[in-house]
């Protein structure tokens, strides 16, 4: 399934939040994160200048998706995406 897929993308926080319209169906979720990031406005970045690493989680199934999934293959019309950084616990 490659069509194109309308969804809504939040940060945890869900202060940030973007309606998407038409989203390419054959792009990969990685392809999907790495849009969603710039125009959410989120944070690229943390205090020490790392990178962060976003992952996209789907509400509707309650799981993690990952990166090389295409699109079309996992959002229906409608689904909501959330957005989070990977976090490194105890990381130095």
């Amino acid at each position: 399934m490659s069509n194109a897929v309308n969804f809504v993308a939040t940060d945890l926080s869900g202060q940030h939040a973007v309606k998407v319209n038409e989203f390419p169906g054959g792009a990969t979720v990685g392809e999907m994160v790495r849009e969603l990031v710039g125009q959410m406005g989120l944070l690229a970045t943390n205090e020490q200048h790392q990178a962060y690493t976003y992952h996209a989680r789907l509400d509707r199934a309650g799981r993690h998706l990952h990166a090389s999934e295409i699109v079309g293959d996992v959002l229906l019309e409608g689904d909501e995406v959330v957005l989070h950084p990977n976090i490194d616990a105890g990381a130095r």
